[in-house]
């Protein structure tokens, strides 16, 4: 399972591609892709907050708050959160139940992607491996996550600047 940081960036790459007009609104998203962890706070990780169900109430919440005047907020957020039920899904764990209840509320079943593309981080604070494995997982995140987010920052910055010359249209 990805760190906040790989959460963060999954969240930031939607973002960029969806091309918020804030930066607030940038944040916004990077919150919604690392919000589904605050199962943590009961003991449930993995459950109903990592699903696309949860994925669609979190858009539906944001479409009701914003009165509908933002829907491309509220899929944007959608799809953020969506990045996170993937990434799970994708990375390894370690523990039980493995994977992520990714189809809550229509199944319980907890799928996992079995292809450990992120590693997992621990929590085992007393291992004496602890920080090095985790120095690493977020390493990894950064390398794979990394490229695609500075490639769509790049093109942001390219696109404003363009818009801000005088005479282009």
């Amino acid at each position: 399972m990805p760190s906040p940081v790989g959460h963060a960036l999954g969240g930031l790459i939607v973002g960029l591609a969806l091309n918020p007009r804030t930066l607030g609104t940038l944040g916004t998203i990077a919150c919604a892709a690392v919000f589904p962890d605050v199962d943590f706070l009961w003991g449930g990780h993995n459950r109903e907050t990592h699903s696309l169900g949860a994925a669609i109430l979190a858009g539906l919440v944001v479409l009701a708050w914003t009165r509908g005047r933002n829907p491309r907020l509220a899929i944007a957020v959608t799809l953020a959160w969506s990045t996170h039920v993937l990434f799970d899904w994708l990375g390894s764990d370690d523990t039980p139940p493995l994977g992520v209840m990714a189809l809550w509320p229509l199944s319980s079943t907890f799928y996992f992607g079995d292809a450990f593309v992120f590693e997992a981080i621990s929590r085992r604070y007393w291992l004496p491996n602890f920080v090095s494995h985790n120095a690493w997982a977020v390493i990894k995140e950064t390398l794979i996550l990394g490229p695609p987010f500075l490639l769509l920052t790049a093109l942001r910055w390219r696109a404003r600047r363009r818009s801000r010359r005088p005479g282009t249209t």
